[in-house]
């Protein structure tokens, strides 16, 4: 039944793209590209970091419940291999926009969606600060995953299970009062020290917007060194 479900959703959602070369280009830039899928999530969340001093506590404890939630996703995709990428699969002859795409796949394992995780757990951190914006970013985020759904990046419940994983998440922490009030007692004695903190805010969400390949070349470079030894 789950896989049923699973299939024909993947299946419906790819033969409109097989049928529309507009539609599909426009699908495949917000699914590709990390500027367009990225921005409505970002920008709401760097406005409140710069608009609001006080929030600033809330904000960290949510970007380490993001931080968790997108580290657990990647970790059960590379070590527990539940689902195979749609695209990967020949039974479903899905319409591939490019045709070598599945040759040059880093892993096979779809399980959970870990784009899935970080927009939707940034998306919360967003929602619970600026509600308007929570939900135009909630909004969003469902539209990018829709899309990498009708391309064969993800079946329904590898998304479901990005959804519930980062939300989930980032509400465990933001429910954490000490772990809050620590953040925002340090974000106030720190303020000498803004400039670093921005740069390296920057820098996450730089690495954010490319689902943290940089953090995970490192995460790789130190398995080949300790391999070594």
């Amino acid at each position: 039944m789950l896989e049923q479900f699973n299939t024909s959703t993947v299946l419906f959602l790819n033969d409109i793209l097989r049928h529309h070369y507009f539609l599909t280009r426009v699908v495949q830039g917000l699914a590709d590209n990390a500027f367009a899928r990225g921005a409505p999530v970002f920008i709401p969340l760097l406005v409140i970091w710069f608009s609001d001093e006080k929030r600033r506590g809330r904000i960290l404890s949510g970007l380490i419940g993001v931080c968790l939630a997108t580290g657990g996703s990647v970790i059960v995709q590379r070590f527990l291999h539940i689902g195979t990428r749609p695209f990967l699969d020949p039974n479903l002859h899905l319409y591939l926009l490019n045709g070598e795409f599945a040759d040059n796949w880093y892993h096979s394992n779809s399980f959970p969606s870990d784009t899935a995780a970080l927009f939707f757990s940034l998306s919360t951190v967003v929602f619970l600060q600026w509600r308007a914006a929570g939900l135009v970013a909630y909004t969003w985020s469902l539209l990018i995953n829709v899309c990498r759904m009708a391309i064969g990046f993800h079946y329904p419940t590898d998304v479901l299970a990005g959804i519930a994983l980062g939300v989930g998440v980032v509400y465990l922490f933001s429910d954490i009062p000490r772990l809050t009030d620590f953040l925002q007692g340090f974000m106030e004695r720190s303020k000498s020290r803004m400039p670093w903190i921005n740069a390296l805010l920057a820098m996450f969400i730089a690495d954010a917007y490319t689902l943290f390949l940089a953090s995970r070349g490192f995460v790789h470079f130190a398995q080949l060194l300790l391999a070594r030894h």
